[in-house]
């Protein structure tokens, strides 16, 4: 894990905890009708199946005002305009502060729905820092968005050479981060490529990373602070003219995605597996041409999760815990170079309970499997080896799909 302290009571938050209810809300791109390109429509949707709730904006029938400039400093720059113009390309949901932000297909500027206004209002943000250059290809347009754990919006381009974060105070602040960086692991893949790796949507884990999924199916797990693209894998039992062009997490933490292309249904995704599988309820809006989705929820939060005490991590330059999340319910813990000796490993859950533990023999580098009872529910759960002594070397939070 990347985060070295992430308080677990700061988690409880983002966890499906009370602490924000509009954390549920989901939102859909859309066009007019099915097989459209036209991106112009925003509603919101339950994300269950994808049927609408309520309409955002329709520029057809939708009055809205436009505002330039931040938020203390507001000027109407037009009425009744239409707010998504030559379509939207990427969307994330604030849920803090009950905002869509959006950018346009070939835009330079970050642009959100204000959801706590009476009216339709759209507010505009020019500032250059968010511009990626004249558009004189797809490859420096932004079409994947969201917002992460830290609390900040991230913005990815095409070609995944320009990573931005942004605000969302009264005086926002827009920082180009760089380019993604191809992980050794990736091998013949990679984050760069159009024919794998562009389009499709960003979604935040409750660990503080980006997961990209792009329009190929094909998933990446980003390092916000080091720009690393790992590739995780392809999505399975998707439909062979499917494209993911939107992603979301529900509220218990499973990815949802969409298609511009195949509008049977939206499908689930596990991160475990990397298998889909169709919504067994199917909203209009699902049966229509979704371009992106957004919401307010991160990967492998839990909705049932209470946690009361803060936990941080301990971090030790010779263990490493791997995968994780977890796969088939089985991880391995490398051990590096440590003093001989036994170390137990603890695996509890985020309320103190303990799983199992497991003691190993440790007499220089080796890899050690571990695997959680079969009835382990999925969620977040807490590991800590300890030395022969008793003393905590290590803890990290694991996730389990």
């Amino acid at each position: 894990m990347n985060r070295l302290i992430l308080p677990l009571m700061i988690l409880s938050a983002v966890i499906g905890g009370s602490a924000n209810a509009q954390s549920s809300r989901a939102f859909a791109v859309t066009s007019d009708v099915k097989g459209s390109v036209n991106w112009l429509n925003v509603q919101e949707i339950n994300l269950n199946n994808g049927s609408t709730l309520k309409p955002i904006y329709n520029p057809s029938a939708t009055k809205t005002v436009v505002f330039e400039g931040n938020t203390t400093a507001l000027r109407t720059v037009g009425a009744n305009s239409v707010a998504t113009e030559n379509g939207v390309a990427a969307a994330a949901y604030d849920a803090k502060n009950n905002r869509l932000y959006y950018t346009l297909m070939h835009g330079t500027d970050l642009r959100y729905f204000d959801l706590n206004a009476t009216e339709s209002k759209v507010v505009i943000n020019n500032d250059a820092q968010f511009s990626t250059g004249v558009k004189v290809d797809e490859s420096n347009v932004i079409t994947r968005m969201t917002f992460a754990a830290d609390g900040f919006g991230y913005a990815l381009t095409n070609d995944g050479n320009q990573l931005i974060r942004f605000s969302t105070g009264a005086q926002p602040e827009i920082v180009k981060l760089g380019s993604l960086i191809d992980s050794k692991k990736n091998k013949d893949i990679s984050v760069h490529v159009q024919c794998t790796s562009w389009g499709g949507d960003l979604v935040g884990d409750i660990y503080g990373n980006l997961y990209l999924f792009t329009m190929r199916n094909n998933i990446f797990k980003i390092n916000i602070n080091t720009r690393e693209a790992e590739f995780v894998g392809t999505i399975k039992n998707l439909p062979t003219d499917f494209t993911t062009n939107g992603a979301a997490a529900d509220e218990d933490g499973n990815v949802i995605v969409a298609s511009a292309i195949n509008n049977d249904s939206y499908y689930k995704v596990n991160l475990s597996t990397l298998n889909a599988v169709a919504l067994t309820n199917k909203g209009e809006v699902a049966l229509t041409s979704t371009s992106d989705l957004a919401s307010g929820n991160l990967i492998f939060q839990s909705k049932t999760a209470t946690v009361s005490a803060p936990v941080t991590t301990t971090t030790n330059a010779n263990i490493e815990m791997y995968p994780n999340p977890v796969i088939n319910r089985t991880f391995n813990v490398q051990f590096g170079k440590l003093p001989v000796g036994n170390y137990t490993i603890e695996i509890s859950d985020i309320n103190g309970r303990k799983i199992t533990t497991k003691t190993f023999a440790v007499n220089g580098a080796q890899n050690s499997k571990m695997s959680l009872p079969s009835a382990t529910n999925s969620g977040l759960y807490m590991v800590r080896i300890f030395n022969a002594s008793g003393a905590v070397v290590y803890t990290n939070k694991l996730a389990v799909e």
